[in-house]
C-alpha cells in the first residue's frame, strides 16, 4: 500500500488523533464524508462513549465522519465497511494472474446503499488492488 496524503488530509488526521487519542491509519474524503481508517480494536475508542468524539469531529470538520476498522483480510475489511449490515458469506476468488484478477464475492443481509458500495470498491482497490466486487 503506497498512499500519499495531501496537507488537508494530514491536518484532518492530526485533528482526529487530537480529539480521539487514536492515530488513524488512513483518511479519505469521500463524497460529503470523511472516512478515518483505524487499526483493529480501536474504533470504539475513536468513536467514544455515545459517539461523543465523533460528534465533536463532525462539528469541527463540518462533515459526516465515519470510522472503519482496517483488516489485512479483504473479507474482514469488507465486513467492517458494510456495517450495520451483516455479512452472510464472503470470499476472494482468483482467476488467471493472481495479482490482477482478484474478486470479492459476498452475500449480505439486507440492502447495501449505492454510496456504501462505492466506498467498498474504493477501499478494496486502495488496499488490495481488487476492482471487482459481487454483492448478493
Amino acid at each position: 500500500m503506497n498512499i500519499k496524503f495531501d496537507n488537508d488530509i494530514i491536518l484532518s488526521m492530526n485533528l482526529f488523533s487530537d480529539v480521539t487519542s487514536v492515530i488513524p491509519r488512513d483518511c479519505i474524503n469521500f463524497e460529503d464524508k470523511t472516512i478515518f481508517v483505524v487499526n483493529q480494536g480501536q474504533a470504539g475508542l475513536a468513536i467514544g462513549k455515545n459517539g461523543i468524539k465523533i460528534k465533536m469531529l463532525q462539528e469541527m470538520l463540518k462533515k459526516e465522519v465515519i470510522v472503519i476498522e482496517y483488516s489485512d483480510d479483504p473479507v474482514k475489511l469488507f465486513e467492517n465497511v458494510i456495517r450495520p449490515n451483516k455479512l452472510i458469506s464472503g470470499y476472494i476468488t482468483v482467476s488467471g494472474n493472481p495479482q490482477n484478477n482478484k474478486k470479492v464475492e459476498a452475500s449480505v443481509d439486507g440492502k447495501v446503499s449505492n454510496n456504501r458500495i462505492r466506498l467498498i470498491k474504493m477501499l478494496m482497490q486502495r488496499y488490495f488492488n481488487i476492482v471487482s466486487i459481487n454483492i448478493k
